[in-house]
Order: structure tokens, then sequence, then C-alpha cells
């Protein structure tokens, strides 16, 4: 058994991830969307996790809450706080799931309840945690209604999440991830389908919450600017592996896997200039899962795990370039 003492996260509020493998049964086929994934938030900063849609940011931050399906195997360790979360009980997960660690999902339709109103679900995340407090749980409320843009929190309040955009949506569902005031948020595609203007108001309020709400913080999108601006470190994944990690200002300035410099080159500021398709079969390939789209692929990339390499700077990469 590995010795507890190694663990960075030994009663401290970091999160750290061990040796993750997620397996999805699909008919009588085994999918490994992840395997041997080992990943660490430290407590006092923002990390965020980039890459293209299915390269499994979600995957990974939903493992942490024990929320993916109940088809979902999934082996490794989670530690936070001496607690190894993907073994706790799930009337233990209740406790910690919305209260210390909470989520602002992605997709404000499947979130919110069409025939309740917008107020009653607000303070319905402080009740079911068991504060039983009606005038804190409106305050507070409101008060997160109003960071999030809405200047007549009695209105929404009164309202159904039918009555409101998709934008306004969006917002309910980021204040509702923060009526707790939990110690780590997971932020997954909190700008998604919002406009230039809106994306800078939920910027500025998840930069304020980041440095005076919470203990950390995980923002899982495809929005590298807002990831650039507000991350203090990235995790670049891919098909369930992660390229390279390390401070953001660095990756974004000098990205060091061929995925990277690909993902970075896309962006608009950038040219545009689109990730090359496979140009080389996968069958065969037990090795770097972006062999076949790589520019730089050799032999050595085919076969076998890559090894994570750690460069001068800090950062860790998997790419044989390093090794």
């Amino acid at each position: 058994m590995e010795d507890k003492k190694e663990w960075k996260t030994e009663e401290k509020s970091d999160i750290e991830i061990r040796d993750l493998s997620v397996t999805f049964q699909d008919g009588g086929e085994m999918i490994h969307a992840m395997e041997d994934v080992s990943a660490y938030f430290p407590s006092g900063s923002v990390t965020g996790l980039i890459g293209e849609s299915g390269s499994g940011k979600s995957l990974l931050g939903m493992s942490i809450l024990g929320l993916l399906s109940g088809q979902a195997r999934v082996e490794g360790s989670c530690m936070y706080k001496g607690m190894d979360l993907y073994r706790l009980p799930e009337k233990e997960m209740q406790k910690i799931r919305g209260k210390e660690i909470a989520l602002i999902p992605q997709n404000p339709t499947e979130s919110l309840n069409p025939i309740r109103r917008i107020g009653k679900q607000l303070t319905e995340c402080m009740t079911v945690h068991g504060n039983k407090d009606k005038e804190l749980a409106d305050s507070r409320r409101d008060e997160f209604l109003r960071r999030f843009g809405f200047s007549d929190p009695d209105r929404i309040n009164r309202a159904y999440s039918f009555q409101l955009s998709g934008g306004m949506n969006q917002r309910v569902i980021s204040a509702m991830g923060l009526m707790n005031r939990p110690k780590w948020v997971i932020a997954d595609e909190p700008t998604k389908g919002l406009d230039a203007i809106l994306r800078r108001q939920v910027y500025r309020v998840l930069k304020e919450i980041s440095e005076t709400d919470t203990e950390g913080m995980i923002v899982i999108t495809h929005d590298i600017a807002l990831a650039g601006a507000l991350c203090d470190r990235l995790m670049v994944l891919y098909k369930g592996s992660i390229m390279e990690a390390g401070e953001t200002k660095t990756i974004l300035e000098h990205p060091a896997h061929p995925y990277t410099k690909g993902l970075i080159a896309s962006l608009p500021g950038k040219g545009m200039n689109p990730i090359g398709r496979a140009v080389r079969k996968k069958e065969g390939n037990s090795g770097c899962s972006f062999y076949p789209r790589c520019v730089h692929a050799v032999d050595a990339c085919k076969n076998g795990r890559i090894p994570e390499a750690e460069l001068p700077d800090g950062r860790k990469v998997r790419c044989v370039r390093y090794a």
C-alpha cells in the first residue's frame, strides 16, 4: 500500500488525483475514456482544464464530485483533506458535494427545475445542507444575483427558468453553485453561450470569488482567453491524457507539447490555423494518443506509455521530445 505521508494533500484543502482510470461499458465493448491520469490542484490557485471537445476535461472534473454516470468504472484515488473521494459512501459525498466542493454546471436547461421559481431553487441549495436561516439564505441569494449582473433580484426570484434567456440561466446556475460559499468551485464552461459583455462580467465575478470566497477553483473551458485571464495554472488534455501542465503564462506564451502548440495556433488572435487531421493510421498505436495528428511524430511515439518529463521551468510535458 502506498505510504499516506507521500500525498501532498495530507490534511490539506488541496485536491490530488492519482492513477485515475475511467472505463465505460458500451454493449460488449469496454471504452477506456481515461487511463492512469494524475493531477494536482493546489489550494490558493485557479487551475484551468483546456482541450478540444472529448478531451476528458469534464470527465476529470466530474470524477472529483462522483458525478459520472452509473456505467462508469472509476479506479484510482482522489485525496481531499485526508479523504479518498473515490471511495466515500454516497451519503458522505452528499455532505461534501455543494458545500465543500461545488459545481457550476455547463447546461442550465438540465440543471434548473422548470416548474420551481428561481429564488426557491437558490435558497434550497443552502437548506438541503441543513442551514435553516431563511434570512441569511435570502440575503445571500440576492447578493449573488446582483454580483452576476441582475439589477432586480426580486424579478428573477419570481421567474421560472423558461422565462429567462440561456445566458441569464447560465448566470443563475453560477450563483447557485456559490450559495454555500464552498471551499472549492468546479466551473464547467461558465461562459458557454454568453456574448462578449456577459463573458467579461462572469470573468470578473469568478476572479473576485477566487480571490475572496474560495480556497481553490477548477475551470473547465474551451475559452482559452478566459483561461489565460483567470487561471494561474493550466492542464492541457487530449483524449483522456494530460499532455502539458504548468503555469498559465508559460504554457500560453511558450507551449511545449505539439498539441498545445496546435491548440494555441488555432486561436483567432494567432491566425486560426486548424490542428491537422489524422495523417497516420491509429491501428497498432499503443503510445501517444496525438501520434496520428502530430507533425513531429517519430516511431518512438507509437508504442508504450509516453513518460512525463519535467522541464526546467517546472511544467510537465508528456512527449518523447522531452523524455
